[in-house]
């Protein structure tokens, strides 16, 4: 619709004879491209935003959730066995602040560690390295 009404303006502009012309006029360019502009402007009130509409969906959204004990106890208790359960009910995730450290239950992610031995035996006359890992 808004192609339609922008090309029969197009057309009313151009009706003169001008647009049959190999010569083309600069001032009359500009003045087919604000006529053509204009149109754009003027004939799309329809696509504009319900703003009203917007923003009570908004304000609807942001309306805060009922925070229960277990939710707090989740956020704020010190690590140990209530902090995990209170968490487990909740919903909320048990693991710690980018899933290292310390969890909601008080353990601790130290990794993987193992421990090695080094030796030194002698093979062939000679003193040799060796390291031993359990």
């Amino acid at each position: 619709m808004r192609i339609l009404l922008t090309i029969c303006l197009l057309i009313s502009t151009l009706s003169n004879g001008m647009a049959l012309s190999s010569v083309v006029k600069r001032r009359d360019f500009f003045r087919v491209a604000t006529v053509s502009a204009s149109t754009v402007v003027v004939a799309s009130p329809v696509f504009a935003l319900d703003m009203d509409a917007f923003i009570n969906k908004e304000l609807q959204q942001d309306t805060p959730t009922e925070v229960t004990d277990d939710m707090r106890t989740c956020r704020y208790a010190a690590p140990g066995k209530d902090k995990g359960e209170a968490c487990a009910r909740a919903g909320m995730s048990t693991s710690g602040k980018g899933g290292k450290g310390v969890d909601a239950y008080g353990n601790i992610d130290r990794g993987d560690y193992v421990r090695c031995k080094t030796s030194y035996p002698m093979i062939d006359g000679k003193y040799v390295r060796t390291v031993t890992c359990l």
